[in-house]
């Protein structure tokens, strides 16, 4: 995202200067091309996907578990998902219970709360990064 083509560039807040275009943004972007074939997670062949049997599945769900499935779960995760990852975790030799496990809906989601748990305001953080260019407005 280029902001120095935004004739609002003047109305945001300092904030947000030298923000960029997210990488995530740009590689769903890319993955959306009809000619590119996409190895991302999340980003499934859909062709190659039986959709009558994810239908109904879905069906199914909602049939059987639509008064849970259809609502938020718990700040944990499903409690059936936290046991079966214990006995993944026991298999790589790794000891833990249900109660000491978080679910997350996504790596995001893990990343966030292992900052807001271990990283105070003013700590320095060395993280990757690209460096990018934004001509300032000043």
């Amino acid at each position: 995202m280029r902001l120095d083509t935004d004739p609002y560039l003047s109305r945001y807040a300092d904030r947000v200067t030298g923000l960029a275009a997210s990488e995530i943004r740009a590689l769903f972007a890319v993955a959306e091309r009809p000619e590119i074939v996409s190895f991302a997670g999340g980003m499934p062949d859909l062709a190659a996907m039986d959709l009558d049997a994810v239908a109904d599945m879905t069906a199914q769900l909602i049939r059987d578990e639509g008064a849970v499935a259809l609502q938020y779960g718990g700040g944990q995760g499903r409690p059936q998902v936290r046991e079966a990852l214990v006995d993944v975790m026991a298999y790589a030799g790794v000891p833990a219970t249900p109660d000491e496990l978080l679910v997350t809906v996504g790596g995001q989601q893990a990343l966030e709360l292992i900052a807001k748990c271990f990283i105070d305001p003013g700590d320095v953080v060395i993280a990757e990064g690209r460096r990018t260019s934004v001509r300032s407005r000043r």
